[in-house]
């Protein structure tokens, strides 16, 4: 047997000792007994809005945080003294002492502390699945509310935006032209009006005058069995400021297929939900919608994206079981980083302060989204009243560290697969990739080494 095989078999029986220690020493069956009380009683004690899809999203957002979180704490108090508490009290030498290399210990004890997450994450996703079914089955609401709860939380769906008005290259083509004649702004070159130009026609299309109508169509990258709905998000913004109902009809029209036409009211600034029947997109490739307007007297001009964010149609696309498993494992991926924190940490402090060092750096990784906000918009409050203050030396320096920060947080927060899960929608196969990408081959390798070579260094002594 070759030097490789004789490591790597090293490896797995220091994982397995780490496994068998927290079997041992209860944590694993004290962690379960946690997880089981905590996510089968936050349901009990939040109710939401005491509706089926609330106490839904209860199961889905809350249990999963409080697991994440849970697990996150415990992850790292056990690899911040999975070396540094063994140095303390010298059990490290009845293991260094056989044919063992450092750098196989830490990685068997990364190892070791993976598997005992991914069997706390099993768990976890065999309880959540268990309550979403017994919700659903013994809600005393009407069958359609459990259909739609269905449609809208046990089903994986891709989102859909729809067409361009224009292509990149018709756009282009049109810009030359403007540039070669002369009509173009000064200092533009093509590509820069074809930018402008694709911009001001995907603003206009958005926009409802009272005797107008929007046109949105989408491709439907697979076809539809019928069997479940689609779901269209759109929001709508007025230009005047009361908020008053606005009554109008959906023209559903598949290619192919069936037409039909759905009136609704709905009211500026409100989120909106359009359930589309399955029997309508049922292996049509394409679908059109158009929304009237009722309202014909109405002087406010209406706009149908917020932001820039486009009407959006959620499509059947896989299970929500496969979908649960791929969140979890991405979920997986965040944990085994935090191990390898830890270890990082303990191998270069004592118990006590590596626990300190590595909570610290995960207060920071959970403040992401603050961080983002403030690297983007250059500003770290907006006052209510008053102009913003001028930015101060010290200021610039410190948004010049968010900037950095967030150029290391933006992937955590971006593969955060929790809020894709309460919508329903699909994680795909490319993005778990990127997960395993970023959160296991790039940050855990790269704390990996660090700590390795930490660990290499320290005396034992």
């Amino acid at each position: 047997m070759n030097h490789p095989q004789k490591s790597l078999m090293r490896i797995a029986a220091l994982a397995g000792l780490t496994l068998r220690d927290a079997v041992r020493s209860r944590l694993l069956i004290s962690l379960g007994a946690i997880l089981v009380i905590g996510l089968i009683g936050l349901p009990l004690l939040i109710s939401g809005d005491n509706t089926l899809t609330g106490r839904l999203q209860v199961i889905l957002n809350y249990t999963l945080r409080f697991a994440i979180t849970m697990l996150s704490i415990v992850t790292l108090w056990t690899a911040c003294g999975g070396v540094s508490s063994e140095i303390q009290d010298r059990r490290l030498y009845l293991v260094l002492t056989k044919p063992v290399h450092r750098h196989e210990l830490w990685l068997g004890k990364w190892l070791g502390i993976v598997a005992l997450n991914a069997l706390l994450l099993t768990l976890t996703g065999l309880i959540i699945g268990v309550m979403t079914w017994h919700t659903l089955l013994t809600s005393p609401e009407s069958a359609t509310a459990k259909r739609q709860a269905r449609e809208q939380f046990l089903l994986a769906r891709q989102a859909l935006l729809p067409e361009s008005p224009i292509s990149r290259d018709q756009a282009l083509s049109s810009a030359g032209a403007l540039v070669k004649s002369g009509r173009a702004p000064a200092g533009m070159d093509a590509v820069q009006v074809a930018t402008e130009l694709m911009k001001e026609l995907k603003n206009a299309r958005f926009v409802i005058a009272p005797t107008g109508t929007v046109r949105f169509v989408y491709h439907l990258s697979t076809p539809c069995t019928g069997f479940h709905d689609g779901i269209l998000n759109y929001k709508i913004e007025s230009s005047r400021p009361e908020r008053n109902p606005i009554h109008a009809i959906w023209d559903i029209q598949a290619a192919g297929g069936m037409a039909l036409h759905l009136t609704v009211t709905n009211y500026p600034g409100l989120p909106n939900r359009l359930l589309i029947p399955g029997s309508v997109m049922q292996g049509a490739p394409s679908l059109t919608l158009s929304y009237h307007r009722l309202d014909r007297s109405s002087p406010a001009t209406l706009f149908m994206a917020q932001n820039g964010q486009e009407p959006e149609l959620l499509i059947p696309s896989g299970s929500w079981a496969m979908n649960l498993s791929r969140g979890l494992f991405m979920i997986l991926c965040r944990l085994a980083f935090l191990s390898a924190l830890g270890l990082t940490a303990g191998c270069l402090l004592s118990t006590p302060v590596a626990v300190f060092v590595a909570f610290f750096v995960m207060v920071l990784l959970t403040m992401s989204g603050y961080v983002e906000s403030v690297a983007t918009s250059g500003a770290f409050y907006t006052p209510h009243e008053g102009a913003a203050l001028s930015q101060t030396w010290l200021d610039k320096i410190i948004l010049g560290q968010f900037k950095g920060l967030n150029r290391v947080t933006q992937p955590l927060l971006r593969l955060d697969p929790v809020p894709l899960l309460e919508e329903g929608r699909r994680i795909s196969w490319l993005l778990t990739a990127h997960a395993v990408a970023w959160l296991v081959g790039l940050y855990t390798a790269v704390t990996a080494l660090i700590g390795i070579l930490l660990f290499n260094r320290r005396e034992l002594g």
